[in-house]
């Protein structure tokens, strides 16, 4: 009797794994379209040239380097670049799987119709216009931190630095 109860239990979770991977397999099929609808690989590649110029503001070439290091730290910047925008694409390629654990199957429906309307093209088509008036205020931002945290680090070094007083 064991037995044949043992048996009905394996083929049981055999039936209900086959139901959850055809499930997730739907599901991530379903997360592909709504990445490819919101075009998530689009906007990372417009953010390159955004990155690209962040990244000369925070590591500008001196202005006194000779033409050869200017054209070494511009070869450098682009495998940087081409380097990061290869990983990034890596990671998307794995995200249907995170948006299809995270997302109910309603809810991946409804982002879908949503990217695929009117007002999802419009809001994507706006996208850029969003990302070039938030980049310099996340630069005037970084920038206004700077000195806070440097401020934050050099009183903390301090308090280390100082005798413990003694017990």
């Amino acid at each position: 009797m064991m037995k044949i109860f043992k048996l009905f239990l394996a083929g049981a979770l055999l039936i209900t794994s086959a139901f959850a991977q055809e499930d997730i397999t739907a599901k991530r099929e379903l997360a592909r379209e709504v990445m490819s609808a919101s075009q998530v690989n689009r906007m990372f590649d417009s953010m390159g040239p955004q990155l690209k110029q962040l990244i000369l503001q925070q590591a500008p070439i001196p202005a006194d380097a000779t033409p050869e290091k200017k054209q070494k730290f511009e070869e450098l910047l682009s495998k940087v670049m081409d380097l990061s925008m290869q990983e990034t694409k890596t990671m998307l390629a794995k995200m249907d799987l995170i948006y299809a654990k995270v997302y109910t199957e309603p809810e991946l429906r409804a982002m879908l119709a949503f990217f695929n309307s009117a007002e999802g093209q419009s809001m994507l088509a706006k996208q850029p216009q969003i990302m070039a008036q938030v980049m310099p205020l996340a630069q005037e931002m970084q920038r206004s931190m700077m000195p806070k945290i440097k401020k934050l680090v050099d009183e903390a070094k301090a308090d280390l630095e100082q005798p413990s007083p003694k017990e």
